[in-house]
């Protein structure tokens, strides 16, 4: 049975595919937890909690080093300014990892893999086709630059699929799509914006959203994000030397921001008219969630053997709506 160790275990992409895992009844599944309490949450969810973090390597370091069955390590942190160390970290766990079985006599023994968990938002955003086998993704080279808020996850990605990382490690990455689905936090600004203007006495006529009018989302349930992390890792040994590009897109539909944003509208309640104007200034998310990404996931589809099951954001936007209300409430 594989074991997986998933950094951002407790997070939304995380913690869907930490339980996916878990599902499957093939992995055993570690996830690392910042403090007792968050640990406690994973333990009650069958994922066997690693206390630690960036700043307090040990006990995930300790568990590489002393778990050689710990075969994938997952970084669904996303976490600015500390994924490179744990990359740092990850490869040096790795490379102690081949020294033990030149030291012990083992003649070949399997690399640690690493799977890193990016987003399609890295495409930039247009209106022309996208592709997971462009290489030059968040370079000076592509037509149009990553949306702001993930402007930092290009020199990560370029580390992850260096000649030098994959020398310890066996690395691939997923760039999920923008996801909804659960408590579908990422939504929580426009939502908000649609909910006030439902509960106003009386509603107003108009509610305007600060979101790209003409923008047109690539979409994932966080459940079908998480079933394709899956099925990457449990690929990952047969890709590894293969020269297949290690990058996969996983994204089931490209939807209206436009129509989103008037169906959550009404499933919150509201029954006037939901104009979009555009992300005000500095609002990163704003400007990403906004974003036109035209890609597809062929290759996930056919190399990984990926299939998504939900219909839709807009197809079930009530109960996704209500499912947003219910962890906003839940605050």
């Amino acid at each position: 049975m594989p074991h997986i160790l998933i950094l951002g275990a407790t997070g939304t992409i995380g913690n869907a595919l930490a339980q996916s895992l878990v599902r499957s009844g093939n992995h055993t599944v570690y996830g690392l937890a910042r403090s007792s309490a968050k640990a406690k949450s994973l333990a009650l969810q069958e994922i066997i909690p690693v206390l630690g973090s960036v700043q307090e390597p040990q006990g995930f370091q300790t568990l590489l080093e002393e778990h050689p069955e710990v075969s994938v390590v997952v970084d669904a942190a996303a976490v600015y300014g500390d994924s490179v160390t744990l990359l740092n970290l990850i490869i040096d766990a790795a490379k102690k990892r081949l020294a033990k079985y030149k030291e012990v006599g083992v003649p070949a023994g399997p690399k640690l893999g690493y799977v890193y968990v990016s987003g399609m938002w890295l495409h930039g955003s247009s209106h022309n086709v996208v592709s997971d086998q462009d290489p030059f993704v968040g370079t000076s080279a592509t037509r149009t630059a990553p949306v702001s808020m993930v402007s930092w996850r290009p020199e990560i990605e370029r580390l992850v699929l260096a000649s030098e990382t994959k020398a310890s490690l066996d690395t691939a990455i997923v760039r999920a799509a923008c996801t909804y689905g659960g408590s579908s936090a990422i939504w929580t600004g426009p939502f908000s914006a649609a909910l006030k203007a439902a509960r106003a006495e009386p509603q107003p006529e108009k509610v305007q959203i600060q979101l790209d009018p003409l923008g047109n989302a690539a979409l994932a349930h966080v459940d079908d994000v998480a079933s394709g992390i899956q099925a990457l890792i449990e690929k990952l040994p047969q890709f590894a030397g293969t020269g297949i590009y290690p990058v996969f897109d996983v994204m089931s539909q490209i939807e209206s921001i436009k129509a989103i944003m008037e169906g959550a509208a009404r499933a919150l309640g509201y029954k006037g008219t939901v104009e979009l104007a555009g992300a005000a200034d500095g609002d990163v998310v704003g400007d990403a969630l906004g974003a036109s990404v035209i890609g597809d996931s062929g290759r996930a589809k056919s190399l990984l053997g990926w299939v998504p099951t939900k219909k839709g954001f807009l197809h079930g936007i009530d109960v996704y709506a209500q499912a947003w209300l219910a962890g906003f409430e839940n605050k």
